[in-house]
Parts: structure tokens; sequence; C-alpha cells
């Protein structure tokens, strides 16, 4: 894949990722198993690698305008570190979640996410 196009895939990704919270992994999980045709766990821990300096950025940014609730936030990330053990724990290669599984899992994620947010007032 042209560096130009990974280049531009990650501006992208940080761009909206910052925007909306998402950190880019939304973007860059399906343009690396649809232009690169790396496998689903492989993206997806690379994701999570870019998405690590994409998010201090913007945590920097906004938590410097107060629009971080660090209460609300250090809680839930009690749950996500929790989460985050467990996620990496099924995906790992001898895991239980296969490849084509996870992609699954991403993509269904991905549409039901997208049908709450966009069918909810």
């Amino acid at each position: 894949m042209d560096i130009l196009v990974l280049i531009a895939i990650g501006f992208l990704a940080g761009t909206l990722g910052s925007m909306l919270g998402l950190g880019g992994g939304f973007l860059i999980v399906p343009a690396l198993i649809l232009l690169k045709a790396m496998d689903p766990r492989m993206a997806t821990h690379t994701a999570i690698a870019v998405i690590i300096p994409t998010m201090l950025i913007a945590l920097w940014r906004r938590s410097g305008e107060g629009h971080v609730d660090w209460k609300l936030a250090g809680t839930l990330a009690v749950g996500a570190a929790a989460g985050a053990l467990l996620g990496s724990w099924l995906v790992r290669p001898e895991g239980p979640i296969d490849a084509p599984t996870l992609r699954r899992i991403f993509s269904f994620v991905l549409v039901g996410l997208a049908a709450l947010l966009f069918f909810k007032e």
C-alpha cells in the first residue's frame, strides 16, 4: 500500500476519531483489512497502537478546554482496563475467537452502533 494512502487514512482517522471520540479504529481497522488484506487481529492491534497518540493529543486539547469529566473517565477506565484484558485474551492467536469471527463482530458492532445513533432522537 502506498505510504501516502496510509498517511491519508491516518489523517482522516485522527480527525474523525478526535472529533467523535472514536479513536480512529473504526476507520483504520476496515481500511487495513480491505486495502492491505491484513488479518483482523493484526489490524485491530495495529489500530490500537495508532489510537494512543491520537487520543493523547485529543485528550490534551479537550481537557485544556475543561471538556473532560475526570471522575466519570476514571470510573469507566476501571471497566475498560478489565475489558481490555479479556478482549486481548479472547483474540490471541490460540484464543477462542478466530479472525473471521472477529471481523464479523467488528462489523456487527459498527452497524449496530451506527443504527442506534442514527435513529436516536
